[in-house]
């Protein structure tokens, strides 16, 4: 199984939901703060092509924003 990566920053809302919501599904993590490393910013515009978080990942899938039927899509 396929390693979960979310993109997120501290002021986001949506970050937040995503969160509860894996935490509440059982579904490990790792958060990677954007506002802290610039590196991983440009590399989560690099793969998706937007600025905006959360994002999640799984492999070579991901979903940008908040939606937990494309997430429960790529978590399965």
């Amino acid at each position: 199984m396929s390693e979960v990566v979310i993109y997120t920053s501290p002021s986001c809302p949506w970050c937040t939901k995503l969160k509860d919501y894996l935490d509440e599904k059982g579904v490990g993590y790792q958060e990677i703060d954007v506002s802290e490393d610039y590196n991983a910013a440009m590399k989560m515009v690099d793969l998706t092509g937007q600025r905006s978080v959360p994002v999640l990942m799984k492999g070579e899938q991901y979903v940008i924003g908040y939606n937990p039927e494309q997430i429960d899509r790529i978590l399965q």
